[in-house]
């Protein structure tokens, strides 16, 4: 089986098993991982990819976030932590105008 991930990468599982024993295993992993968010947990993650997969677990139309709104429930916010946080917005300016630059000389180099 191949299932993808929000970030683009792959992530490959043995279909050496069969069906019956990964949904077995799948649902076993859902119940001892069920305090795990997915985006932290792989194991959650590969566990639900494989129920969706098979029909059983139907994925909701709407965001976590949009579930909160509509039921008037205020969403948690965390806070994000990234090396960009730390950064000096003149640190940005110098990569935007080194990237300008690039795109630039590439368009020059097309020309000729």
């Amino acid at each position: 089986m191949l299932f993808y991930t929000g970030s683009g990468d792959e992530l490959v599982i043995p279909s050496g098993v069969c069906d019956r024993a990964e949904l077995e295993l799948s649902h076993m992993l859902m119940q001892q991982h069920h305090v795990c968010r997915m985006d932290g947990c792989a194991w959650k993650w590969v566990a639900y990819g494989t129920l969706v997969h098979h029909g059983r677990i139907v994925p909701p139309e709407s965001s976590p976030r949009q579930r909160a709104h509509a039921r008037g429930i205020e969403f948690p916010v965390t806070p994000v932590t990234s090396p960009a946080n730390s950064l000096e917005p003149q640190t940005f300016r110098h990569v935007l105008d080194a990237l300008d630059k690039l795109a630039a000389d590439m368009r020059a180099e097309v020309r000729k």
